[in-house]
């Protein structure tokens, strides 16, 4: 057996020394890019540039760092192939500083010390979350409030110092009204550049007026909030942008076709428009395909011989659960009758075969939006958007299912407002309704994606965590208990602040969901007596408990 141990060393000798050349030489273009001033002709650094970005695109992978050189590869060729403008070559140099920055970081070594004092890179952004950027010297507590709530928040005091990597398609710019016209032209400038849709713009603080309003509908102004800013009615309406991308991004299709051409054909183009696509050119395995994707969509040819596609239509909707699901029928019939009299027998939509690739995609992205809005209307509670009691119980016990089978730990908490009574009666219940929507915010920042939220009902809250343990979830709720507290609402007369209360207990130590859910009932009963505004585990009361 050969002794591979020497070899390994050696790759290893030569893999840091890779490191510590590619740290010195971007470091050397780092800080050339930094000592350039305006009317310094920039072409002589960018050719270097390139020169040592074409080398690490060809070797970063060898050494272990594969994202380091497909990033070089990308920005090697935006510079070949883009002409700046000597008008824009500040914009050009100010972006490459931040990209080579982020070049380094991804070598692991620390920023040279000039870049403490550069402007904060870009917080990274969880799945199906925006950064916020809010812009304006005078908004700076609005940023704090906003990451108070959990948002990953940039603020800059003005706009022609901000590199381009403060833009992000899935980023939300938050401005005063005075800034809108440079920030809208900036927002679709940088959209136009990475060949994307202008990002969600709010406006912080303008007229009530008609004219006005239009006016800020004109710069493509999303959401408007009157100073001072009702901080959880705008957290409100950036979660509402939130849930409307992830719903475009996770749209997902099953199509069903016999011409195998051209079923990849729509496959690849709808795929390449971000959606999930599944094919099945025969519909033997139709129902187990529904049962495992759940698609928004499905999308089918009304003939494959020997099979009608009305009559697989009619043969879906014998289950209950499928009743529900958008079927639109893919053929080349013209007739708009015979096309009616097969919308009557169980589907919902009908496009006309031959279609062009812009009209699928257009087509089939509005009906697979409608179909999430119509999904989430049946599944969600009406005022937070979080699961309803019915479906946070059916998540409760898909989870004590998968625990039985997997093994893992999960917790489940419930949460209830302390006082709540008080908060309705002393300042109405549009106030209350305010204080339920806000801590529904907090826990979909502070929550994982894999986590199951939802409104139990009234001012009471369930949350399933998982493959997380008790002192997990403890730390993680404390952490909400307390920056709940911090919260200031508007009352009728006055702030006022509100608590909340927390009972944890272990799916894995019940026989039964409704046991766990029951348990964890009893943790947050025993949290309110002994005083509220904290987190109480079953476990722990359980072990006090006299035994008989």
């Amino acid at each position: 057996m050969t002794d591979t141990g020497p070899l390994e060393q050696h790759l290893a000798r030569l893999s840091a020394r890779f490191t510590e050349r590619t740290t010195e030489q971007l470091t050397e273009q780092l800080e050339a890019l930094r000592a350039w001033r305006p009317g310094i002709p920039h072409q002589s650094l960018q050719d270097a540039l390139i020169q040592l970005l074409h080398r690490l695109a060809g070797s970063a992978g060898t050494f272990g760092q594969a994202e380091l050189g497909r990033q070089a590869a990308g920005l090697e060729q935006r510079l070949k192939t883009e002409h700046t403008d000597p008008a824009q070559a500040g914009l050009m140099i100010s972006e490459l500083t931040v990209e080579l920055e982020q070049l380094l970081q991804l070598l692991g070594k620390p920023l040279p010390p000039a870049a403490v004092t550069a402007t904060s890179p870009s917080l990274p952004l969880a799945d199906g979350t925006s950064e916020l950027l809010v812009l304006g010297a005078d908004l700076a507590e609005l940023a704090a409030a906003l990451k108070q709530y959990g948002f990953a928040t940039r603020h800059e005091q003005q706009l022609d110092t901000l590199p381009a990597s403060c833009w992000h398609e899935h980023g939300i710019i938050i401005t005063r009204s005075q800034h809108l016209q440079e920030v809208s032209e900036w927002n679709r400038y940088r959209a136009s550049r990475a060949g994307k849709t202008p990002a969600p713009l709010l406006c912080a603080g303008a007229e009530q007026d008609f004219s006005t309003r239009y006016r800020l509908a004109e710069l493509g102004v999303d959401g408007l909030f009157p100073l001072p800013v009702d901080v959880p009615a705008l957290a409100e309406r950036i979660e509402q942008l939130n849930r409307e991308h992830q719903q475009h991004d996770q749209a997902r299709v099953l199509l069903m076709d016999d011409d195998e051409e051209l079923a990849e054909h729509y496959r690849l183009v709808l795929t390449e428009a971000g959606m999930e696509v599944r094919v099945l050119n025969r519909p033997y395995n139709m129902m187990s395909t529904l049962a495992e994707f759940h698609p928004d969509i499905l999308l089918m040819d009304i003939h494959m011989p020997p099979y009608s596609g009305t009559t697989l239509a009619r043969m879906i909707r014998f289950e209950p659960q499928w009743l529900s699901l958008p079927i639109i029928y893919l053929s080349s019939e013209q007739d708009r009758e015979r096309q009616l009299s097969a919308l009557a027998q169980g589907a919902d939509e009908f496009i006309t075969k031959p279609i062009s690739d812009s009209l699928l995609i257009r087509t089939v992205s509005i009906l697979c939006h409608r179909a999430r809005q119509l999904s989430r209307l049946l599944a969600r509670d009406g005022l937070t958007g979080l699961l309803n009691h019915s479906h946070s119980k059916q998540a409760l016990s898909q989870e004590h299912a998968r625990v039985q089978r997997m093994g893992h730990h999960t917790m489940v908490a419930m949460l209830d407002l302390d006082h709540f009574k008080k908060v309705n009666d002393n300042h109405g219940h549009a106030t209350g309704d305010r204080v339920i929507n806000t801590l529904a915010h907090l826990l979909q920042r502070r929550l994982r994606k894999t986590d199951s939220l939802g409104r139990y009902g009234g001012e009471e809250f369930v949350a399933v965590l998982p493959e997380c343990d008790a002192q997990q979830a403890r730390t993680l709720f404390e952490q909400i208990c307390h920056d709940f507290a911090a919260l200031k609402f508007r009352g009728q007369e006055q702030e006022f602040g509100v608590t909340v209360s927390v009972g944890l207990a272990c799916l894995n130590d019940f026989t039964t969901a409704e046991e766990a859910l029951s348990a964890a009932d009893q943790a947050l009963y025993e949290r309110k007596r002994l005083g509220r505004n904290g987190v109480t585990d079953y476990a722990v009361i359980s072990a006090h408990k006299p035994r008989v």
